[in-house]
């Protein structure tokens, strides 16, 4: 993990946050249904037909199945965030900072499972009361582990006054 303070340098709500962040984090599984599909395709007018159409999928696709779209997976990366993140005591508030880097690896047929890992990367400091988290997440299919996307995804850390 790199970081432009050390760690003594760190507020104690940040140095409970960095320990949390430290260690490799595993969410619990989520299943991915051809109906939380159809609803991402209606949210963003993705309406693709290898998302959407399961008849066409049977013919048209390998597997035979529909998949899921990129961005519904990376969407996933940060349910289990936001809930931890706004728990420590100090933080005002969390704001999605952007992404670095994506890839999207593999497809994640309808129907499967899937997992998050997150890792720290670093902890920044921005502006008076401002830290940027930087964190790889990894959007596993079930139970085989394979890839299917890696993201360098960035969070702003507001210190409450």
């Amino acid at each position: 993990m790199s970081s432009s303070v050390s760690t003594d340098e760190l507020p104690a709500v940040l140095q409970a946050l960095r320990h949390w962040a430290a260690s490799e984090r595993l969410s619990g599984s989520t299943r991915i249904p051809q109906s939380r599909i159809d609803a991402f395709a209606d949210a963003t007018g993705d309406h693709n037909w290898i998302h959407t159409d399961p008849a066409r999928a049977q013919t048209g696709l390998p597997g035979g199945q529909t998949i899921a779209h990129g961005f519904l997976l990376l969407s996933l990366t940060v349910e289990d965030d936001v809930a931890a993140l706004a728990g420590f005591p100090g933080i005002g508030h969390v704001l999605n900072y952007g992404l670095n880097k994506v890839r999207f690896l593999a497809p994640v047929p309808s129907g499967s499972e899937v997992r998050v890992r997150s890792q720290l990367l670093s902890l920044e400091a921005r502006r008076p009361g401002q830290w940027l988290l930087t964190q790889q997440k990894t959007v596993e299919v079930i139970p085989a582990g394979e890839v299917a996307v890696v993201a360098e995804q960035l969070s702003l850390l507001v210190l409450a006054d």
